[in-house]
């Protein structure tokens, strides 16, 4: 029996929700990851926040005597792969550019889901879809160099080579993961956790080798914002992206997704005091039109 019109809409509208509440928990960990770095140095800050976030996630399930059998699934480790992948070449990445392009090149992913999604899913690119896409590029490229495109000059090319890169793994990741929904019916919960468990075990080299993980030298406070950053901006979001995945395409939730430069503008002006000009602020504008067209495409 397929679903009515009505409920299919229903279902659609309520994932549109849940993918806006996982980008405003998404965006808010630009600011605390700020802070937290402050503790933790960056590549033992990457691997425990997975770390964490997949206890998180474990205990619930092996409460409940859930056997891991995705883990013995190839398309779990390719997405663990690929999410490591991401965050390596971020982290790396942001070492040898500047942040602002760092945001911009990897927020271009939006563009690779989109001609992704049309090639492999025959996905649809009417005429709302493809002004959300543009509306929100514009937006990501007003943000990230505040109206000023010579910031674009900024940073060295390998730099921007890594997090362009870092953005191409992560468009893969959204298809890869809307592929795998697609397929058959998954818990969400269980599917969050085995991603996050094997995204954990591929980043551990990189800790280890670059950053040391000597978790002993953290003090509480690194701690704390580990703990926080795992789970209201790791656990949580990604959760609500899976389930909401189910009801709608995978360029739509890339473009919701620039939401998060939005949620990191405001919650950096009201914690870390930092102040913006019309630019950004038009851009911040441009991007939220660009979710209300994909919002009412």
């Amino acid at each position: 029996m397929t679903s009515s019109p009505l409920s299919q809409e229903s279902s659609r509208n309520a994932a549109i929700g849940l993918l806006v509440i996982s980008s405003i928990f998404w965006g808010s960990a630009f600011v605390s990851i700020k802070i937290g770095l402050g503790y933790v140095n960056v590549y033992d800050f990457a691997f425990l926040r997975l770390a964490v976030a997949s206890i998180v996630l474990l205990i619930p399930l092996l409460s409940r005597g859930v056997k891991l059998s995705l883990l013995r699934e190839s398309s779990v480790w390719v997405l663990g792969l690929l999410n490591g992948i991401g965050f390596s070449l971020q982290y790396v990445g942001l070492l040898l550019t500047t942040a602002a392009k760092t945001a911009l090149l990897i927020d271009l992913n939006v563009i690779a889901v989109a001609v992704l999604s049309w090639r492999l899913f025959a996905e649809t690119m009417g005429g709302r879809k493809l002004l959300g896409v543009i509306l929100g590029v514009a937006g990501a490229v007003m943000i990230t160099t505040n109206g000023d495109l010579s910031t674009l000059a900024q940073g060295e090319l390998l730099g921007d080579v890594l997090v362009f890169s870092a953005g191409l793994a992560w468009a893969a990741f959204i298809i890869l993961h809307k592929r795998i929904m697609l397929q058959k019916e998954r818990n969400t919960l269980e599917l969050s956790c085995m991603v996050m468990l094997t995204t954990t075990i591929l980043l551990s080299p990189m800790s280890v080798v670059l950053g040391g993980l000597d978790i002993g030298k953290i003090p509480l406070q690194g701690w704390g914002w580990v703990v926080f950053i795992a789970i209201a901006c790791t656990v949580v979001p990604y959760a609500l992206w899976v389930a909401a995945l189910k009801a709608v395409t995978a360029t739509v939730a890339a473009i919701m997704g620039m939401l998060e430069i939005v949620v990191a503008m405001i919650t950096s002006a009201l914690v870390l005091g930092e102040t913006y000009g019309t630019a950004t602020l038009i851009g911040a504008a441009l991007i939220l039109f660009s979710i209300l067209a994909v919002a009412e495409s």
